[in-house]
């Protein structure tokens, strides 16, 4: 069975004709919960994400709701955004750096990994369809 993970979250849009909501979540860092957080300066940011639901028309914005997501979809956000790069990074690096030097393997890792993250973009629709959050309202 798979896990899935649960938050908190106020209606900001509903796009009835894309049957999709925006919700705006509170995420803590974590350390949010700890009693000397004013002290440390613990962080708390508001962060707008988009969730598919059947029904769209139920919602209105104000509405507190669940936003939820598989642990096995979270899993595949952190490999795309931060494992691959950094596999992309470091073979730039290794093949570039024996035969040209530290400049040009610097700049050509940096390189490949923005060049990366702009093949991602062009693969953002997609990505929307795999990677999903869903959405159910507190009091139904």
């Amino acid at each position: 069975m798979a896990k899935i993970m649960e938050h908190d979250a106020r209606i900001v849009a509903v796009f009835p004709d894309e049957r999709r909501v925006e919700a705006e979540m509170m995420v803590s860092s974590a350390c949010g919960n700890c009693k000397a957080k004013a002290v440390c300066g613990g962080e708390q940011e508001s962060r707008v994400v988009s969730a598919y639901t059947a029904h769209p028309e139920v919602y209105k914005v104000g509405d507190e709701v669940t936003i939820s997501i598989e642990q096995i979809m979270g899993y595949k956000a952190i490999t795309l955004s931060y494992i691959i790069p950094l596999v992309v990074m470091i073979a730039a690096l290794a093949i570039t750096h024996s035969r040209w030097g530290d400049l040009v393997a610097g700049l050509s890792a940096l390189g490949a990994c923005a060049l990366y993250f702009v093949i991602l973009s062009f693969f953002r629709k997609r990505l929307e369809k795999v990677i999903v959050f869903s959405v159910k309202g507190k009091y139904f």
